[in-house]
C-alpha cells in the first residue's frame, strides 16, 4: 500500500509504523509475521548499464494482548543495508608517449538492525497511544581505493569503519472516529533524533588514522509522520506524509543531509471476507510513494525516489479456528538523479510474506 501505516488500524495486521495500533489486537489472538524481498536492480550512467540481484529479510514480528486494553509487539527490522561497488577513471595527464589515468573504486558493506519491543494502549474508546523501544546495532565499512596506470605511483586507500549500538524511541497516537458508513482513523508518530555509541575511525594507508568521538560519528534524524485511513465494508484507503531532519544527522562527523519529505497513498480491497471462493476472500492492495532527496553531493541534491506497488494476500487455514495469509506483491522503484553524472537506479522487488493468526487464549467450556 505504498508503505503507509501511520493511520492504519486493522485488528489482524501487525503495523510497525505506529505503535498505537498495537492495541487493536483482540484478546484471543496471537499474530506472527515475517517477510522477505527478492530484488533485481538496474543501474545506468552515461550509457553504461549494470544489473544486480539480492535477497533480504524485511522483518520478523509477533503481537498479542497482555492486558484488556494493551497490546504488545516484538520485532526484528533491518534499519539500513550497505552494499555497493563502483569505480570511475579519470585522465590526469596526457603526453606524446602515454596517458596517465587514475581509477577510483568505492565499495561498502554492512548494515544497521533494530530489535524492538512496543506497547499500544487503548486509553479511551476513541484514542490509542503507543511506544516502541528499539536496540540499534550494526557495523559499516566504506572503502575508497585509488590506483594509477603508472604502477610506480603508490595507491593510498582510505577506509571508514564503524561499530555502533544505541537505543531508539518511537512514539505514536491514533484517534478513531465512527462515521455513518465506515470509520476514519487519524494517526501521528514521532521518532526523536538519537546519537548511538560508536567506535568509528578513518584509516589512510601510509597516512593518519583518525578516531572519531564515540558519541558523535553518527546520528539519526527526527522523524515526524501524520496519516489517515478510511475503512468501509470492503475497502480501506489512506495516505501518509513524513518529514525527516537529515540536515542535522552526522556521518563520520560530516553533514551531507537535507531535510526530506515522503508522501505515500494506498488502497486495500476485499470482495467478500465470508465467501468460500478463494479469490473473493483474498485481499488486494496497491500503492504509490514519492520521496524527496535526503542528501547532497558537491552541492547538488541527491536522487528523488518514486515507487508503485501491487499485491495480494491469500488466506489458508492451518487448523480449526486458525487463519493465516500468504502475501505476494511486486514493487517498482525508480531513483532519479538530481543532476547529470549521477547513477539512475531502477528496482523491481518481489515481496513474499507470511502472517499467522492463531486463537491461543480461547477458553473451552466442557459440559
Amino acid at each position: 500500500m505504498g508503505g503507509i501505516g501511520t493511520g492504519m488500524r486493522i485488528a489482524n495486521t501487525i503495523n510497525l509504523h505506529n505503535p498505537a495500533s498495537y492495541s487493536s489486537v483482540d484478546t484471543l489472538t496471537f499474530l506472527a509475521d515475517m517477510g522477505m524481498s527478492f530484488q533485481h536492480g538496474n543501474f545506468r550512467e552515461k550509457g553504461f548499464k549494470v544489473n544486480a540481484r539480492n535477497t533480504t529479510v524485511d522483518y520478523m514480528a509477533m503481537q498479542f494482548r497482555i492486558l484488556p486494553k494493551v497490546g504488545l509487539t516484538a520485532a526484528f527490522v533491518p534499519f539500513s543495508n550497505v552494499g555497493y561497488n563502483f569505480s570511475s577513471t579519470t585522465v590526469i595527464d596526457r603526453n606524446d608517449r602515454e596517458i596517465l589515468t587514475r581509477t577510483d573504486q568505492y565499495y561498502g558493506t554492512g548494515g544497521v538492525r533494530e530489535f524492538k519491543g512496543g506497547l499500544g494502549w487503548a486509553a479511551t474508546g476513541w484514542l490509542s497511544v503507543g511506544m516502541n523501544t528499539a536496540f540499534v546495532t550494526g557495523d559499516l565499512s566504506h572503502y575508497v581505493i585509488d590506483s594509477y596506470s603508472d604502477v610506480q605511483i603508490k595507491s593510498r586507500p582510505l577506509t571508514y569503519s564503524a561499530d555502533l549500538r544505541g537505543v531508539k524511541i518511537d512514539l505514536g497516537a491514533q484517534t478513531t472516529m465512527p462515521l455513518k458508513e465506515g470509520r476514519l482513523v487519524l494517526g501521528a508518530t514521532w521518532s526523536p533524533a538519537t546519537t548511538p555509541d560508536c567506535d568509528a575511525m578513518r584509516i589512510e594507508l601510509g597516512g593518519d588514522t583518525i578516531k572519531y568521538g564515540a558519541d558523535g560519528a553518527f546520528s539519526m534524524p527526527h522523524l515526524f509522520s501524520a496519516g489517515f485511513s478510511y475503512a468501509a465494508e470492503k475497502l480501506i484507503f489512506g495516505a501518509d506524509v513524513s518529514y525527516q531532519t537529515w540536515s542535522d544527522a552526522a556521518f563520520f562527523e560530516s553533514k551531507y543531509g537535507v531535510n526530506s519529505v515522503k508522501a505515500s497513498a494506498g488502497v486495500l480491497y476485499c470482495p467478500d471476507i465470508s465467501d468460500k471462493n478463494l479469490f473473493r476472500h483474498s485481499t488486494y492492495r496497491a500503492g504509490i510513494s514519492y520521496r524527496q532527496p535526503y542528501y547532497k553531493i558537491d552541492g547538488y541534491n541527491g536522487p528523488t525516489e518514486y515507487s508503485v506497488s501491487a499485491g495480494i494476500s491469500i488466506p489458508f487455514a492451518l487448523a480449526y479456528d486458525s487463519r493465516s495469509f500468504l502475501h505476494i506483491s511486486g514493487q517498482f522503484v525508480r531513483v532519479q538523479p538530481g543532476t547529470e553524472g549521477m547513477i539512475t537506479e531502477n528496482y523491481f522487488r518481489l515481496n513474499v510474506g507470511l502472517s499467522f493468526m492463531e486463537r491461543w487464549f480461547r477458553k473451552i467450556q466442557a459440559d
